[in-house]
């Protein structure tokens, strides 16, 4: 009996340990949810092409470039359009054939440990959607507490002193790499009889020179450009095709292409283009690679026997006319063996790249990475661009006063004073016509070339890539979007009063007109948003985040609204939250890791349960 009850006393103390450890195992599991770390869903593509949200898996009919499409209940696989050669999926013969629908990935967050490690600028954080504090959102952490931030031709520049003087927000390598997106890969080249009643012209490579028989761009399909060699340089061209160098992204509905940016102003011109040079003989060869940015030229200049050289010059200046921005011996180029070159042009630095190491970047005083009294040529010519009735009625004027004055000289019935006078003040209207057109042609033509010299030569893997590029959304007028809905709501309150203040508050922001009666977007150009730091009360921090998939990310350039259990006002009843920040006590931690990408759906119960475990990976 004894030795039966204390068997019985044994298993009872084993099942209290089990049912103890199952507790002490899910209190933990709590407590590192609340206070370490927990799982999220990405709910949509704002991140693209970095996070996924719901989306179909497509693999194009013409080039084989595999991307990913949002899959939000309106778009339908056929109305795709590759982000690498530009097809509608749609118009293959068969297009359903390798649609693939997938969820979205699955991250994992650090929560609090940011108190222990401080946010930094292109971090990836997950918050609490302000505008209604119910959804949680993922973007990039673009702006901290303190500072200013504005939108200028896609890149961010920030202040430290109230606007008085911007200078670029450089993007560290490891965001840099995921932050690429591809416009054309020359490894998927699309196929010509597919293409052959597409009237969107795929991008693709073009000799320079007419009848130029010494570059073949058509071996292994066209996935490998050929120099046959000669003493003098021969060039080859990218041409854009439908893309047009806009921030197109595959993963959207692409059956408007002007869709979420302004094709007028929205022109890419931070690029990466790379490729693997092999050398095929003895004899020296050499490689450039030429962008074209606004008012400026960069050459990257590589010599077979490891020289390389960083080129600078005015986009009107002579074309022997090059400054030497910096140098670098990377060693010989050994015959029949390949090595990854690229030049690079991001952020306002240019770069050269050999074997994946930048061997030559530019300098701040080389390339203006700051903004004080002077504008930069981007800022410039994308204001003129952004106005561009304003530069269309100039043009105008200016050619009507050419006509003009050309009709009075005719007449001949001035004296010999007047006649002085008005052939200088045309020769003044005349140059600034030459001006205008000249800097409006340079803001819409970006010129992408490849140039080889000397013994033959190969280029395999080439490959064109852009940077993310902000665009400039618009908000509605507070006054009438406040006017259509309850105004005795909480939220229309706040409204008000932020109408108030703006309207004469000392302090306040003032919101910019746009040209069709709206406003320019939070922190775009002439429209900053300044952050506010609140020492001692951290948690009302303000920040500012973006989605890397600019052009259809809903984040705090366009935000209109504010919930009502935000943190509205302070104890004397005024505003404290301010449309399109992120309060520190909305941000629930710093995206660290996607542990469940983008879920393969079973084909009965169409879950997106099994994931696809070749693509887990850090994020940056």
């Amino acid at each position: 009996m004894a030795e039966t009850s204390g068997s019985k006393a044994d298993h009872l103390a084993q099942v209290r340990d089990s049912v103890e450890s199952v507790y002490v195992a899910i209190v933990l599991a709590f407590v590192l949810r609340a206070f370490m770390i927990e799982a999220f869903v990405i709910p949509t593509g704002s991140m693209a092409n970095a996070l996924y949200g719901d989306h179909y898996e497509l693999t194009c009919p013409s080039c084989g470039w595999r991307y990913a499409y949002g899959r939000d209940g309106r778009n339908t696989p056929g109305m795709a359009r590759c982000p690498n050669c530009y097809f509608r999926y749609g118009d293959a013969p068969h297009p359903t054939g390798n649609v693939e629908p997938r969820g979205g990935d699955r991250v994992l967050v650090l929560k609090y440990l940011y108190d222990f490690s401080p946010l930094q600028p292109w971090d990836v954080v997950v918050f609490k959607n302000p505008q209604n504090n119910r959804e949680n959102y993922i973007k990039r952490l673009i702006g901290l507490p303190g500072e200013g931030i504005q939108i200028i031709h896609g890149d961010i520049f920030v202040s430290s002193d109230q606007g008085r003087t911007w200078r670029i927000r450089r993007k560290p390598p490891q965001a840099q790499r995921d932050m690429w997106q591809v416009v054309h890969d020359g490894d998927y080249p699309p196929s010509a009889v597919l293409r052959a009643g597409d009237e969107a012209k795929p991008p693709r490579w073009l000799a320079s020179r007419a009848g130029s028989t010494r570059w073949n761009l058509e071996e292994y399909d066209g996935r490998v450009f050929s120099f046959a060699g000669g003493e003098r340089p021969d060039t080859i061209r990218f041409d854009p095709g439908y893309g047009e160098f806009r921030p197109f992204n595959g993963y959207n509905d692409s059956a408007n292409r002007n869709l979420g940016y302004d094709p007028q102003t929205d022109i890419c011109t931070d690029w990466q283009l790379s490729c693997v040079w092999r050398v095929e003989g003895e004899a020296p060869a050499g490689l450039q690679m030429t962008f074209t940015s606004f008012e400026d030229r960069f050459r990257a200049e590589f010599q077979s026997d490891g020289t390389v050289r960083l080129l600078h010059q005015r986009r009107d200046a002579p074309e022997e006319a090059w400054d030497e921005w910096g140098r670098a011996d990377v060693g010989a180029f050994t015959p029949h063996k390949g090595r990854r070159v690229a030049l690079t042009n991001v952020d306002y630095r240019a770069s050269v790249w050999v074997d994946g190491k930048c061997v030559v970047e530019s300098t701040d005083k080389q390339y203006a990475g700051e903004l004080g009294e002077a504008l930069t040529p981007a800022e410039r010519m994308y204001r003129k661009a952004r106005d561009r009735a304003t530069l269309q009625e100039r043009l105008r004027e200016t050619e009507h006063l050419v006509q003009a004055g050309k009709a009075k000289l005719d007449q001949g019935v001035f004296r010999a004073e007047k006649r002085k006078t008005l052939i200088e003040a045309l020769a003044k209207e005349k140059e600034k016509l030459k001006t205008l057109r000249q800097e409006e042609t340079w803001f819409e033509t970006p010129d992408i070339r490849v140039s080889a010299w000397g013994g033959p030569a190969t280029l395999w893997h080439v490959n064109v890539q852009r940077d993310v590029f902000y665009t400039q959304s618009r908000l509605r007028d507070p006054r009438r979007y406040a006017s259509q809905n309850n105004p005795d709501s909480p939220v229309y309150d706040y409204f008000r009063r932020v109408l108030q203040q703006q309207e004469g508050a000392e302090g306040s922001e003032e919101l910019k007109p746009h040209k069709d009666g709206d406003f320019y977007s939070w922190g775009a150009m002439d429209n900053p948003i300044f952050l506010k730091d609140h020492p001692g009360k951290d948690d009302l921090d303000e920040f500012f985040c973006m989605g890397d998939n600019s052009s259809q990310s809903h984040d705090g350039r366009s935000w209109e609204a504010a919930a009502p259990s935000l943190r509205l006002y302070d104890e004397k009843g005024q505003p404290i939250y301010r449309l399109g920040t992120v309060p520190r006590y909305n941000i629930l931690g710093r995206a660290m890791l996607v542990y469940w990408p983008a879920g393969f759906r079973l084909p009965i119960l169409d879950w997106p349960i099994v994931p696809n475990v070749g693509k887990i990976r850090l994020i940056r």
